[in-house]
């Protein structure tokens, strides 16, 4: 496992440019007719949009506390 430290605006930076990749991702998987590429493509981003739920819920916690 790796862990690395973010503050809070590099967190919501990082959510921003992990969102924007993933629409490019889901994009590239509409129109490849690569089956290997498509199946890599969909475990990509399903592992990626794991990430961004964590992150997310992470972010969610920062603004909620007084």
């Amino acid at each position: 496992m790796v862990h690395f430290e973010l503050d809070e605006r590099e967190a919501r930076d990082m959510r921003t440019a992990l969102s924007i990749r993933l629409v490019g991702m889901r994009e590239e998987l509409v129109h490849t007719d690569n089956r290997e590429y498509r199946e890599y493509l969909k475990t990509a981003i399903e592992r990626l949009e794991g990430v961004l739920r964590r992150l997310d819920a992470i972010l969610a916690g920062l603004t909620s506390r007084p």
